[in-house]
């Protein structure tokens, strides 16, 4: 009986076999695979010895690029090409996609196996049948057989040729010494070997150097310039084998294009890889039409959650696109939470798009909360505008919508959470920097770039962003455009149109100075102070620590609730001066509601005795909700006009004010009140009392203006925007008693008439278009969603204090499909006089910059003339037009992708195999190694020139290190290569677990401490809810609500945070699917 061999105290396999090697001549093994782990064990002593390999099973590959071996119960099927030819694609794939050769003494060994093969001296075949039996056989030479009585050795047991079978792992092993044993053995495998396929000899040499040598990185040096032409398609190509119908597919009313195409794919494919995608095309390039095909294609229950005004719109799409999809409006996102709870099946994802998404970026706010709740375990689709130019934290809560932070599947950073609170800090500092003054413009624009930078970077794998730009200088994208006939109309700088103010220039300039917030004459006549929404201004000094008291004991810090009343006062007179230069008849109505509410605020004083305060928490964004409607609070309606800002104050009133007894302040606050109210009285007076019938040059002008405009161009229809409703009505009213052939369009006319009239008569892509409409009035809520390019002009009736909204409005009538003007003109409508001499020109002119300055503030103060007021319009338009239109860096690339595709470089490029590397010497900003990977389809990059760690690189970064020209010539690595490499391919893929635990987190993980020792929940309850705060699952205000929560009211917090939502959480996490991680290349730079 011969010995047992278990690889234990120094009884290893290996070992056996090297001792036994010198003494042999001939050796057959019978394995299940021939893994080289094994083989370069024993390598050395089988130079000079002839070695057969009778292969029995085949192998496969998991995610991590373990090799495991795997029985095809079908393989007695397969012919015996079809047996080669897979064990020569396992070779391959073992060679290009594992770590078994990816080292200098594994690649020593494959030398040596190759040149055995080309010796003749090693033959390696596959038994035709599965086999799972292991032996090695070693044949004696004629000096050790002891004259055939000792013909050779057996060894048989559990060990496959691996490092683990012949050292690593406990196996059981017999070696048999004696001849009958041997021969016996012998005979088996000799009778095994002689129905084998031959799978590798001398004497088809030539078929494996094509099936095997020649699709290895073995000892190959590939130019520099095709590996960066590898890099570029593996970045770039989208790799979305299932079928899906584009949009003309789906409803042929609808075109193809290929850049919507190329989104479509690409969006399918990051929903699949990363839960969610981020879609921030620019305005005017169909993200609604790719959202609608994409949520086709994917066949999921939708819920979309849009802005009022495009809640019919969304629901036309989803019977356009045929896909199931419920429709709330963003003010109602705790019924869309519902309906989904009511409706869905635990494990079932539905898909989610938020149409702009932008607007949820606070996460203390409940519609974030309730939205971060309806998007867990689910497939979510953002729209947005940039998100690169919002802050860090806002990027970030759009993130957590469908990523975990501490289980994310991006792989552009070690740890996602981590980073997005470095950049979170950096920012805070960088604005702290800013209000103290301590940073120069030139530098803070930098580093804001530069944060910018590294979101773009963090957010790439889950962002789709073209500019126009992009699509002009895409060749693919233009030519099919052009074949299209479609494109886009010059733009050219915002114009001046003027009216002038006749009769009413003294009063209008009086008027002005009274109410506006920011002119700095003294008219020797008392102004608007707007002192009812700035009453802690006028606190005595005595009573000033009770305020903070106050304030804080409502959970309010003191200084942000200063400034948020200051800020207040100042907003509500800008609002006025607004209201005022929009029109007439908006102005009365604020007039109207200014004085009645002032006034209620001295009846409130005298009935009560005490001055009712507005919590900070409480307030509305005054400025974003009347500068840029919709874009941050969505208690809001989306237009001004309709519900003032006024009526919208009593809803807040009910639910957060304090009160405060008015022996805190000084007398001079009831007589400024007063004196507002008195104010306002007298300007209405003066503008709607018994004179009345006061002109209206600026509505008059206009129609004459009109007129004008559309006799000399007929085909030229006119869209006209004002950010209020009721000068929209006012407007219309005008327009059509001249004559014209006007159209209007609020909130309030929004319905499926209204929307194809619009369409019927404004849309170029409408095959039986109407022609009853020559000019378009409208709010803002037109500008989205609709398609107006049979227009080519668009004013702004109202002077635009908002460039974005500038953008929107001319996005409108610049749309990607069928082109009508080569150029679109946009107008800016300013009040004005003809002047008989030069003091009268200058004084108009001064009103005129008076009511820019009250409008916009302060970066207008410096403009002294009609010229450089034009200037600054257009200056405002262009740079934020650049910002919105800026080419994307990638282009550059993509373009030369497309250019190299079909030559002999880039079918070179496709062919190289996995793990090929290549040193350069040549100038770069940096030197070291550089390793490319993909782990699912997230592209990592990093370099290292030391043993002392590596650095993550964005795309960019790393395409412009490896960027190179055509007749660069390969350099073989450095010998210094090896050891960096090893160590960076053990980093290549690995995400950081640690963190600093914030302290919210930590004392939300204390308190749920506290309450399982209190026994007030049952511990399964809340080690899910552990969980959920310890990969940062849950929103801010949950968490705040966690940390807040007294010990009697522990029993309501499944309430608050419910099982379903943890359970969701859970799935999420489980179901998160690393991907295949997988080395492409690597280049030497020196």
């Amino acid at each position: 009986m011969g010995d047992f061999i278990t690889n234990r105290d120094g009884n290893f396999l290996s070992e056996i076999i090297n001792s036994i090697l010198p003494k042999a001549q001939n050796a057959s093994f019978l394995v299940g695979y021939f893994y080289f782990s094994g083989f370069a064990e024993i390598y050395n002593g089988l130079k000079d010895k002839n070695l057969r390999v009778l292969v029995g099973l085949e192998i496969e590959q998991d995610m991590v690029n373990r090799v495991r071996e795997v029985e095809y119960h079908t393989a007695i099927n397969k012919t015996r090409g079809a047996l080669k030819a897979t064990f020569n694609e396992s070779l391959v794939d073992l060679f290009n996609e594992t770590d078994y050769f990816d080292s200098e003494e594994k690649q020593e060994a494959f030398r040596l196996f190759f040149n055995k093969i080309k010796d003749g001296s090693l033959e390696i075949r596959k038994t035709k049948e599965t086999n799972h039996a292991k032996m090695y056989l070693f044949q004696n030479t004629k000096e050790t057989d002891e004259g055939g009585s000792y013909p050779g050795a057996l060894i048989t047991g559990s060990s496959n040729l691996t490092f683990s079978g012949l050292k690593g792992r406990l196996e059981l092993n017999a070696i048999l010494r004696t001849k009958s044993d041997y021969e016996e053995g012998k005979k088996i495998f000799d009778e095994l070997w002689e129905t084998a396929v031959i799978l590798a000899d001398k004497d088809h040499l030539a078929e494996f150097e094509n099936s095997v040598i020649e699709k290895i990185w073995h000892d190959k040096l590939y130019k520099p310039y095709c590996f960066f032409l590898r890099v570029l398609d593996e970045y770039f190509s989208v790799h979305y084998d299932k079928d899906f119908k584009t949009a003309n597919e789906i409803n042929d009313s609808f075109y193809d294009l290929k850049y919507q195409i190329d989104a479509i794919k690409l969006a399918l494919k990051t929903i699949e890889t990363h839960n969610g995608v981020i879609v921030s095309d620019v305005v005017g390039l169909g993200k609604s039409i790719i959202g609608s095909v994409v949520a086709h294609n994917m066949g999921l229950r939708t819920i979309i959650i849009a802005p009022p005004h495009l809640v019919p719109q969304w629901e036309e799409y989803s019977i356009d696109f045929n896909y199931h999809a419920k429709v709330f409006s963003s003010g109602k996102i705790e019924a869309a939470l519902q309906y989904f709870k009511e409706k869905s099946s635990f494990g079932k994802p539905w898909l989610i798009i938020i149409d702009e998404a932008h607007k949820y970026r606070n996460e203390q706010t409940t519609d974030y909360k309730n939205l971060h709740n309806l998007c867990r375990a689910n497939k979510v689709m953002l729209l947005t505008a940039t998100p690169f130019n919002n802050r860090p934290a806002d990027i970030y809560s759009m993130v957590k919508l469908f990523q975990l932070p501490l289980k994310s599947t991006i792989k552009t950073v070690d740890n996602l959470g981590f980073r997005f609170q470095e950049l979170i800090k950096q920012y805070a500092e960088l604005r702290k920097k800013q209000r103290n003054k301590t940073i120069d413009e030139i530098d803070l624009k930098r580093e804001i770039e530069s944060i910018a930078g590294n979101i773009r970077h963090i957010i790439s794998p889950l962002v789709i962003r073209r500019s126009r730009l992009d699509l002009m200088k895409i060749s693919a994208y233009k030519k099919d455009l052009d074949r299209q006939k479609m494109g886009f109309a010059e733009t050219g700088d915002p114009e001046a149109l003027e009216y002038e103010l006749g009769e009413i220039k003294d009063l209008y300039l009086s008027t002005l100075q009274q109410i506006s917030p920011d002119l700095d004459t003294d008219t020797g006549q008392p102004s608007y102070q707007a002192a009812r929404y700035n009453a802690v201004n006028y606190v005595k000094p005595q009573f000033v620590e009770k305020l903070i008291e106050k304030v804080e004991a409502a959970g309010i810090e003191y200084n942000l609730f200063i400034g948020s009343q200051i800020n207040l006062s100042k907003f509500m007179r800008r609002l006025l001066v607004q209201r005022f230069e929009s029109s007439k008849r908006a102005f009365e109505i604020s007039l109207n509601r200014m004085i009645d509410t002032t006034k209620n605020i001295l009846n409130w004083i005298e009935k009560r005795g005490k001055v009712p305060i507005f919590k900070k928490g409480s307030l509305p964004d005054i400025e974003s909700y009347y500068r840029d409607v919709g874009s941050t609070d969505e208690l809001f309606s989306e237009e001004i006009a309709d519900a003032t800002f006024e009526a919208e104050l009593g809803k807040f009133e009910a639910k957060g004010l304090f009160e405060l007894e008015t022996e805190y302040f000084d007398g001079s606050f009831i007589d400024d009140i007063k004196s507002d109210v008195k104010i306002l009285e007298t300007i209405q007076e003066n503008w709607f009392g018994k004179a009345g019938n006061l002109p209206d040059p600026k509505r008059d002008h206009f129609a004459e203006i009109v007129k004008r405009e559309i006799k000399n161009d007929p085909d030229r229809k006119i869209v006209v925007f004002s950010s209020y409703a009721d000068t929209v009505n006012d407007l219309y009213e005008k327009l059509l008693s001249s004559g014209l052939r006007v159209f209007k369009y609020t909130s309030h006319d929004a319905s499926r008439k209204n929307k194809e009239t619009i369409e019927r008569n404004f849309d170029a892509g409408k095959r039986n278009p109407d022609n009853d409409y020559d000019v378009l009035v409208a709010t803002d809520a037109i500008s989205e969603g609709y398609n107006l390019h049979r227009a080519g002009t668009v004013v702004n009736y109202d002077i635009p204090y908002n460039p974005t909204r500038v953008i929107q409005r001319v996005g409108r009538i610049n749309r990607i499909n069928k082109k009508v003007f080569e150029r679109l003109f946009i107008y800016n409508y300013f009040p004005t006089s003809i002047g008989e001499d030069e003091t009268r020109t200058k004084e108009i002119s001064t009103l005129k910059m008076a009511m820019i300055n009250a409008i916009i503030g302060e970066d207008t103060k410096v403009l002294t003339n009609d010229i450089e007021l034009r200037s600054y319009f257009a200056q405002q338009y262009r740079q934020l037009l650049a910002e919105n239109e800026i080419e994307s860096w990638e282009t550059k690339y993509k373009e030369l992708l497309d250019n190299a595709r079909g030559t002999k470089e880039y079918e070179t490029a496709l062919a190289i195999p996995h793990r090929s590397r290549v040193g350069r010497v040549i100038e770069k900003d940096r030197k070291g190694v550089l390793l490319f990977g993909r782990k699912k389809d997230t592209c990592v990059f990093k370099i290292s020139k030391d043993l002392l760690g590596s650095a993550t690189l964005d795309a960019k970064e790393a395409f412009d290190l490896l960027e190179a020209d055509i007749i660069e010539q390969p350099k073989p690595v450095s010998k210094e290569f090896e050891t960096i490499y090893q160590a960076m391919k053990q980093t290549l893929f690995k995400t950081s677990v640690a963190e600093k635990t914030d302290k919210q987190k930590r004392d939300a993980l204390d308190k749920i401490d506290i309450i399982e020792k209190s026994g007030a929940l049952n511990t399964e309850y809340l080690d899910s809810l552990k969980f959920a705060v310890e990969i940062g699952a849950l929103s801010g205000l949950s968490m705040q609500y966690i940390r807040q929560l007294a010990p009697k009211d522990y029993a309501l917090l499944p309430q608050e945070i419910d099982q379903d939502f943890l359970d969701r959480i859970h799935k999420m996490a489980h179901d998160i699917d690393d991907g295949t991680e997988c080395i492409i290349l690597s280049e030497e730079l020196r």
